[in-house]
């Protein structure tokens, strides 16, 4: 099962907040964490073999909880993921973290 951590941004209306995901992907099936706004949570979905996917999750603000779902594309180079919550479209991008010398996971 492939593995890939990233270092994401994500755009919001007060500005960039910075996290961590982890992604695994078995056939059409994709999962992991994602960590921003000072938590992390599990999301699960579904990704075709040129990256395209689709993810459903939830994350943790100082207030509520935003269950989302989120499209775009996800490869082992980098993510680009527009995440839809319950009032606003959050982007969110991100590159492969560098462990180990620079190597990834």
């Amino acid at each position: 099962m492939p593995k890939q951590s990233y270092e994401i941004v994500m755009q919001t209306s007060i500005g960039k907040r910075y996290g961590t995901m982890i992604v695994e992907w078995e056939g059409e099936q994709i999962s992991g964490l994602m960590e921003i706004l000072g938590h992390t949570k599990a999301f699960h979905g579904e990704i075709d073999k040129t990256g395209n996917c689709r993810i459903e999750g939830r994350m943790i603000s100082l207030t509520r909880t935003i269950p989302y779902i989120a499209v775009g594309k996800i490869i082992p180079s980098m993510l680009k993921l527009s995440l839809r919550g319950e009032r606003n479209i959050f982007e969110v991008a991100g590159v492969p973290c560098k462990v180990n010398g620079g190597v990834t996971l």
